[in-house]
C-alpha cells in the first residue's frame, strides 16, 4: 500500500511539470531574481498599497493576481496617464503583453511601479518613485554612474558664471560635483524625501552648501527659468512632457544634456552627442541641446 502511494505521488509531480512547461509556452518568464522589485516598503509612504501608473499615452491591459495564488488573475485596462492602486499585504504577479508575448513580473506592496515604453518602444513595467496620484512620475532612481557625470559636465562646458538645474536629481550628485569641480551654482529637484536629504549630506560633505539647494518638488511645476544648463536622466515620455516646459522657460542659448534619451521634436537643437563607457563596460549615451 506505501509503496501504491509513493507511485501515485511521483506520477502526480510528473504531471504537474508537464502542465507547467504547457502553461508557459508562449510566455516570457521572469523569475524573483529578476522581477521590478525594490525590496522592502521602508519609507515609500504607501503602506500595504501598490500602485501602478499608466504613461505611455494609450490604454494598457494587464492581469495581476497574488503571487502564491492559483487562481485566475484579475483583467484591468488602465488608461492613459490613470493611476491604480492596489490594496494588498502580498506580493502580486502581473501579466502584460510585450511584441506579442505575455510577460509577468512580481510587485512588492508599498512600492510604485509604471508602465512605459523601453528604448525599443515596446511596453515595459519600471519601477516608479512615487505613487501620489497630484504629481508626475519622471523616472525611477538610477544613479548615474561617475564616468557619465564626468562627461555631461565637460560637454556643458560648465563655469562660476552658470546656474546648472539637474530634473530628476537623486542623491545630487550632478550639482555637487559641478559645485565642487567648476564652482557651479545649481539646483536639484526631485520629488522623493529620501533622494533629497541624500543630496543635502552630500553638498555638506564636499563644502558646497552655500552653492547649491535641493527642492523637494515636482519638476514639472517647478520654474527652471533661471537655468543656463539644464541636465535630464529621464526616460523618453518624460523627456517628451517636459519639452514645452523646456521651450517655454529656458532662455536662448540654454544647454540641456539628456543621458541616453532623446528629446523628442529638438533635433534640430542637437549639437553634439557622446558614448561613454562606464565602470561595468556598459555603454551610456549623451545628448547636448541648444534652447
Amino acid at each position: 500500500m506505501k509503496r501504491k502511494l509513493e507511485i501515485a505521488l511521483l506520477s502526480l509531480f510528473l504531471l504537474a511539470g508537464i502542465a507547467a512547461v504547457f502553461l508557459t509556452r508562449g510566455r516570457d518568464i521572469e523569475p524573483p531574481g529578476s522581477v521590478v522589485r525594490s525590496g522592502p516598503a521602508e519609507g515609500a509612504g504607501l503602506g500595504d498599497s501598490i500602485t501602478v501608473r499608466n504613461v505611455t499615452g494609450e490604454p494598457v491591459s494587464f492581469g495581476i493576481k497574488p503571487y502564491d495564488s492559483g487562481g485566475v488573475p484579475e483583467k484591468r485596462l488602465l488608461a492613459a496617464g490613470a493611476l491604480a492602486k492596489i490594496k494588498t499585504g502580498t506580493v502580486m504577479t502581473v501579466f502584460y503583453e510585450r511584441a506579442g508575448r505575455e510577460v509577468w513580473k512580481l510587485l512588492t506592496p508599498g512600492k510604485p511601479y509604471s508602465f512605459r515604453h523601453d528604448e525599443n518602444d515596446l511596453l515595459e513595467l519600471y519601477p516608479g518613485s512615487h505613487g501620489r496620484s497630484d504629481a508626475e512620475d519622471l523616472a525611477p532612481y538610477v544613479p548615474t554612474p561617475k564616468a557619465v557625470v564626468d562627461k555631461m559636465l565637460d560637454m556643458a562646458g560648465l563655469g562660476p558664471d552658470d546656474m546648472l538645474y539637474d530634473i530628476g536629481c537623486g542623491d545630487g550628485r550632478i550639482v555637487v560635483t559641478a559645485a565642487r569641480r567648476y564652482r557651479t551654482r545649481g539646483v536639484g529637484i526631485d520629488i522623493d524625501p529620501e533622494r533629497i536629504r541624500e543630496s543635502r549630506a552630500n553638498a555638506a560633505g564636499a563644502g558646497v552648501n552655500k552653492l547649491v539647494r535641493f527642492l523637494e518638488e515636482d519638476a514639472t511645476k517647478t520654474d527652471i527659468s533661471p537655468a543656463t544648463v539644464v541636465t535630464l536622466y529621464l526616460l523618453p515620455e518624460s523627456n517628451e512632457l517636459l519639452r514645452p516646459k523646456l521651450e517655454k522657460e529656458l532662455k536662448p542659448g540654454t544647454r540641456v544634456l539628456s543621458h541616453n534619451y532623446e528629446i523628442p521634436g529638438w533635433e534640430s537643437k542637437r549639437v553634439e552627442s557622446a558614448i561613454v563607457m562606464d565602470s561595468l563596460n556598459k555603454k551610456h549615451e549623451l545628448f547636448l541641446y541648444r534652447r
